[in-house]
């Protein structure tokens, strides 16, 4: 598999590590930046191009990493050279129809990652333009189900992928912080405290998804009558704690919406 990756940063810096773990590719690179090029180049084993066309010249699959302001440069240098090859977004807000608008009636492929790909547990959702055939999508959900999970989708659902999914490593970590700083006001080192939090999630998950348990059963064998766990649910209610993360996410959304 032939795979072009146009923009260096660190998206595609974990899409291209996560393919190297994964499946037979020759990587083909190229950014704006030269230094940042070069990296990529020597960490990823990727032949390192002279331009966006030699990029998508030498590739079957070219997948546009860079940012959603930049990314309509990049396809008005590479639409005259696309032809039959198959074109990857991972652009948030950048609707397919957007990019038929520059490039025209073309393979078109809109993918939503998250940072967990480099460590083979991301989520994303995929979504296709028509002309991309049976084949193809098989060989793409192959290329990206060893990223992680990957869900096919309308693509009205992608800007809820892009807050839920592309945001939510963020959204967790800020919450994992949140744990972290308690535990260290209650006496605990820093490093102590990152350890005993992220083993305290990676357990609670496990076990939800070992055991088919519901976060409502999680609760339930966690809260005694008059307990400490009570105390701290009633207290996260009264600051309206799930309310403001569903709002986040619905801002994050609102944003993803209206990226441009």
């Amino acid at each position: 598999m032939k795979i072009g990756i146009i923009g260096c940063g660190n998206m595609a810096s974990s899409i291209a590590h996560s393919i190297k773990q994964s499946i037979e590719a020759h990587l083909f690179c190229y950014d704006i930046d030269l230094d940042k090029a070069n990296r990529f180049s020597q960490v990823y084993a990727a032949t390192k191009m002279n331009s966006e066309i030699e990029t998508v010249e030498s590739s079957s699959i070219i997948i546009i990493a860079v940012k959603p302001k930049d990314i309509f440069d990049v396809l008005e240098k590479i639409k005259d050279c696309i032809s039959e090859k198959i074109i990857v977004s991972i652009a948030a807000g950048i609707s397919i129809s957007k990019i038929k608008e520059v490039v025209g009636d073309k393979k078109i492929v809109r993918v939503m990652p998250n940072v967990n790909i480099s460590v083979q547990k991301g989520v994303m959702g995929i979504c296709f333009s028509e002309k991309v055939s049976d084949d193809e999508k098989e060989k793409l959900f192959y290329l990206f189900k060893n990223m992680g999970e990957v869900i096919a989708t309308d693509e009205k659902h992608m800007d809820a992928i892009t807050a839920l999914f592309g945001s939510g490593p963020a959204f967790v970590a800020h919450f994992i912080e949140s744990c972290v700083d308690a535990a260290v006001k209650l006496g605990f080192s820093r490093q102590e405290s990152l350890n005993l939090v992220l083993a305290l999630f990676e357990g609670t998950v496990v076990n939800m998804k070992n055991n088919m348990l519901t976060t409502q059963q999680i609760k339930d064998m966690v809260t005694s009558p008059g307990g400490t766990t009570i105390e701290g649910l009633v207290e996260f209610e009264r600051r309206a704690v799930k309310g403001a993360i569903i709002d986040g996410i619905l801002k994050a959304y609102e944003r993803a919406k209206n990226i441009l």
